[in-house]
């Protein structure tokens, strides 16, 4: 895989934590530098939601905090030099995450294009937003193939995102 000179990358990682750091998404005290790696916790604020309990039916309650672990390897920026797991629980068709209940861990996978066409200039910020949008706007169309990924697409199918804001005040 490509590489960036050594001082080149660790200028890259800074300048990409930098604006992290202004968006106000990077968890405080949670970069973590390695040789060849930096690994980084992002709390993203956008409305999704989580399963409620286990009734019959789909009980949804809003969420809108939500984890997400980063590591940028030495192939950074190029493609394979990045990955992201979603640790925090939300209810997508597009998310399968790490923290599903006490009994089920998930993947952590997350199905988003911009994260599938990863190319060398690509950057963090945009990612970001394109993280926000997701949440906000599950497709239902192009789903996880997990259980909880595939009833949230049939739910997502039925309920939309609109009609379910208005429902919730968010």
């Amino acid at each position: 895989m490509p590489e960036l000179p050594l001082e080149i990358w660790k200028d890259r990682i800074e300048n990409e934590l930098s604006f992290l750091k202004e968006l106000n998404v990077l968890e405080q005290d949670s970069i973590d530098h390695h040789d060849n790696s930096v690994e980084f916790v992002l709390n993203l604020e956008s409305y999704g939601f989580i399963v409620k309990g286990k009734k019959e039916g789909i009980d949804l309650e809003p969420k809108k905090d939500h984890r997400i672990l980063l590591k940028l390897n030495r192939s950074f920026p190029y493609p394979g030099g990045v990955d992201f797991l979603w640790y925090s629980n939300i209810f997508h068709p597009n998310i399968h995450p790490v923290e599903i209940s006490k009994d089920e861990k998930g993947t952590g996978y997350i199905c988003l294009n911009i994260l599938k066409k990863w190319s060398r200039l690509s950057d963090l910020e945009t990612t970001v937003k394109a993280l926000k949008m997701l949440i906000k706007n599950p497709n239902p169309d192009d789903p996880l193939n997990y259980p909880m990924c595939l009833e949230a697409a049939e739910f997502f199918k039925e309920n939309s995102m609109k009609t379910l804001r208005k429902k919730y005040n968010i």
